[in-house]
């Protein structure tokens, strides 16, 4: 049997590579549990972010009137932009001659939209519908005035809000209380797959035998090929029998044709039937910055020739607006 007999020197190099290799495992159980670590506490960090959320989501209650993210919109929004209002005040200057625009008072333009509102007061000079002469006779033809409020509307697109593609002429009529032999062009705006209510999309015109433009106004919207893509999107839920019964037994305000503002309930005792759908822009106190354009059904209540026309939202149920005698 041998004996080994170690030496000083192989004693202390077995010293060394001992301590080397404990080195070694004790770095890498630090790096293991670093890495075990650094997981739990991602975990951790997780776990504590989701519970925040859905403390947050239970203290929060959904919006009535923002879809989330994964919905579909249950309306169109048009904000107001002081680009569309410095277009529409350059376009102003377009519309009457350099001249007179220097010394003409700025228009009122409509909250949002900014489409104009009426002409200014203490005009000097009138803005005029360009001469169609089409055939050579010493009065203008309903041909040639047809194309004269074209060209002039073609003009004052930006100022009106609307695509001339999209307007339809309803109809030519006296003026008599604008004088002088005047006529007033009534023009409706029809950008969306339903008809607009709430006395949006109207265009009209006043003008004298000379051409000139006495009166303009506008309530179009502009941007509606954008807005229309939106609203095609937007759910129709209520059929038209759950819209007429939305409004049963539940106070109605609204606008009598004489311009008063009234209440009253309806009964399921009256004659309800909902029309058709339209789009009925509203502008909320809440929001007076942005027009919100719903889907909605066109509710009749009691006779034709005076109907109550309640309009109650296709997506949600609600109820948006009411008038009486009118649209």
């Amino acid at each position: 049997m041998k004996t080994f007999v170690y030496s000083r020197s192989s004693r202390t190099h077995l010293t060394v590579e001992v301590t080397k290799a404990f080195t070694k495992v004790a770095a890498g159980l630090f790096l293991i549990m670093a890495y075990i670590q650094r997981i739990t506490g991602g975990i951790l960090l997780t776990m504590f972010a989701l519970a925040l959320s859905a403390c947050a989501s239970a203290a929060r209650p959904a919006s009535a009137e923002r879809p989330r993210a994964n919905e579909p919109p249950r309306f169109a929004v048009l904000a107001a932009s002081d680009e569309r209002r410095a277009a529409a005040l350059a376009n102003w200057t377009t519309v009457l001659t350099s001249q007179a625009a220097a010394a003409t008072p700025t228009p009122e333009l409509r909250p949002v939209t900014s489409t104009l509102e009426s002409l200014p007061a203490g005009l000097r000079e009138y803005p005029r519908l360009p001469l169609v002469i089409i055939k050579d006779e010493k009065t203008q033809t309903e041909e040639e005035t047809r194309e004269s409020l074209r060209r002039f509307l073609q003009t004052a697109a930006p100022l009106l809000g609307v695509d001339l593609k999209q307007l339809s002429l309803v109809g030519i009529s006296d003026a008599p209380a604008s004088g002088g032999g005047a006529r007033r062009a009534l023009y409706q705006q029809n950008p969306f797959a339903y008809p607009l209510r709430n006395g949006y999309g109207v265009v009209e015109v006043t003008f004298t035998p000379d051409l000139r433009v006495t009166g303009l106004s506008s309530t179009g919207l502009p941007d509606a090929d954008q807005l229309g893509r939106t609203l095609a999107s937007v759910p129709v839920t209520l059929s038209a029998e759950q819209a007429a019964a939305a409004i049963a037994n539940r106070p109605i305000s609204y606008t009598s044709s004489a311009g008063a503002k009234l209440s009253r309930t309806v009964t399921q005792a009256e004659s309800v039937a909902a029309r058709q759908l339209v789009i009925f822009p509203i502008r909320r106190d809440t929001a007076p910055d942005t027009l919100e354009l719903h889907v909605a059904w066109e509710v009749a209540v009691g006779s034709p020739e005076s109907a109550l026309l309640v309009y109650v939202d296709a997506s949600t149920g609600e109820v948006l607006g009411a008038s009486q005698g009118g649209q």
